[in-house]
């Protein structure tokens, strides 16, 4: 009886980790990266321009497809390789002020 609960239980636990995932394999998002085959809600920022530039005060710049970097469910484009690298390496500091940017120039957009 013990063992046949035990079962039970450790099938219900299984299932649950794994019921919004096509394989179980693929729970934890946090280990997702460019290989990463689950499709994510991820929002394009910024009306796809450069999110560095926009960082910097230039809301001008697009970015480019083959150049864009997800974070925590959102996608930021990049005009350049420089640039993506650069805002990633201090990306919450260039999140909070690409926002501000972003949001201070929207009446006039």
């Amino acid at each position: 009886m013990k063992l046949l609960l035990t079962t039970i239980l450790g099938v219900f636990f299984l299932s649950s980790c794994a019921h919004h995932h096509k394989g179980s394999a693929h729970h934890h998002h946090d280990n997702c990266n460019k290989n990463c085959s689950m499709e994510h809600n991820s929002k394009a920022m910024f009306k796809e321009h450069c999110a560095q530039s926009v960082s910097e005060g230039d809301l001008h710049v697009q970015g480019k497809k083959e150049f864009s970097l997800s974070h925590s469910g959102d996608t930021y484009y990049f005009s350049t390789e420089e640039k993506m690298k650069k805002f990633e390496a201090h990306i919450e500091k260039h999140i909070k002020s690409a926002r501000k940017n972003w949001e201070s120039s929207s009446s006039k957009r």
